[in-house]
């Protein structure tokens, strides 16, 4: 019987710098590529929302009041904190929601200042036009100016409408 074909009978293989220079590179792609992956999961993934203020009105010498307008998103109350600031542009105090869905009312404390948050439609799980905020524990005759800090965005919102600055009586 005749062999068709030949089998071949040598050990060779790539020689070890090739299979070196073919292995890091390798390595290098796949790092590469995974870098990439992972860097798009440490985005926000949108833009900041901006709102808009429908009043800013000193209640009394200490507090004020200030109701929310719309929003060009919805806004989850945890994904928020208010910055106040005072007429030196330094924060001297920091409100945010410590649980989801908050109530009818919700009172944050930062030092000696509060904000009463009164969720008017009753949502709880957005902050909407009508919600309003009341800021208490102020001086008298300084300025203030209260900012919505969007934390998965990490960015202040734009806020239009009436400016969230004032000075208390």
């Amino acid at each position: 019987m005749k062999k068709i074909w030949n089998i071949r009978k040598k050990d060779e293989a790539v020689s070890p710098v090739i299979a070196t220079i073919l292995m890091v590179a390798i390595t290098v792609v796949l790092a590469a590529v995974l870098y990439v992956m992972v860097i798009g999961f440490g985005t926000s993934g949108g833009s900041t929302p901006a709102g808009s203020w429908n009043s800013v009105a000193a209640q009394t010498t200490t507090t004020v009041k200030l109701v929310f307008g719309s929003s060009t998103k919805t806004i989850a109350p945890m994904d928020v904190k208010f910055l106040l600031k005072n007429n030196a542009g330094t924060v001297i105090a920091t409100f945010a929601f410590t649980a989801a869905p908050i109530a009818a009312m919700t009172n944050l404390t930062s030092g000696t200042w509060y904000c009463n948050y009164n969720d008017m439609n009753y949502q709880g799980n957005a902050v909407s036009a009508g919600d309003y905020l009341l800021i208490g524990g102020l001086t008298t005759k300084t300025s203030y100016t209260l900012q919505v800090y969007h934390i998965p965005t990490d960015a202040i919102m734009s806020m239009t409408g009436t400016s969230a600055a004032w000075t208390t009586p």
